[in-house]
């Protein structure tokens, strides 16, 4: 796969834009009760997630936005659009992701803008707190084999607050709670984010992405 020219930033899904209704866990199972025991978001909201528990491969991201409040969705609005491209770029296309990875979250509810700015804010500690054993069980229960953490805070909390991009990003990575799964890390695909901007981040993240092509290769081919 030839990355070389491709730049991060201008990566975008441009085809049909699939939005199903958020998947879930068979009724009587395990993962199905975690999820039904998953609080309310203070809006009334459902917390945001999707993934049945066959799913190989797993994304935890770092907390939906208010158009995928609206639609239960992960990654429904533009930032999915520019991961998706970004998958697509490592042969994970659009259907594949909706209808094959379990997709999650460290915050599961839309946090809010920062204060006098235009982008969302992170998950505050309460709510990292509130839903980090969620999530763990998350992990524990689907036993995925292919984990993708996009964005910083997913980093932070498999590898703790010391974490950072450079050092994580276009390197294969292992994550005690997920034994036995190849783990890769993205950084978030806001327009927002700068750290793309550096040339040799962006090399950094070619590295993510032929990574991210090969592990799921194997993963179609059942190996």
């Amino acid at each position: 796969m030839e990355l070389s020219g491709v730049a991060p930033k201008q990566v975008r899904h441009a085809g049909e834009w699939p939005l199903p209704a958020p998947r879930r866990a068979p009724a009587g199972t395990p993962l199905r009760e975690l999820q039904d025991a998953m609080p309310q978001c203070p809006d009334g909201a459902a917390p945001v997630l999707s993934g049945d528990g066959s799913e190989r491969a797993m994304l935890i991201g770092q907390a939906p936005g208010w158009r995928e409040i609206e639609t239960g969705l992960p990654f429904a609005h533009d930032a999915g659009r520019r991961l998706a491209g970004w998958l697509a770029l490592a042969g994970v296309g659009v259907t594949h992701f909706r209808d094959r990875w379990y997709v999650t979250s460290v915050g599961k509810c839309y946090p809010g803008r920062r204060g006098g700015a235009s982008v969302d804010s992170p998950p505050s500690r309460a709510e990292v707190l509130r839903w980090t054993p969620f999530l763990l069980e998350e992990v524990r229960l689907v036993e995925p084999r292919l984990v993708l953490l996009v964005g910083s805070l997913a980093h932070r909390l498999a590898f703790g607050e010391a974490a950072r991009l450079d050092a994580l990003v276009g390197r294969e990575l292992a994550w005690d709670r997920a034994p036995g799964a190849s783990v890769i890390a993205l950084p978030h695909p806001s327009g927002a984010s700068t750290w793309l901007n550096d040339p040799p981040r962006a090399e950094l993240w070619r590295g993510s992405i032929r990574l991210l092509a090969a592990h799921w290769a194997a993963l179609e081919a059942g190996e």
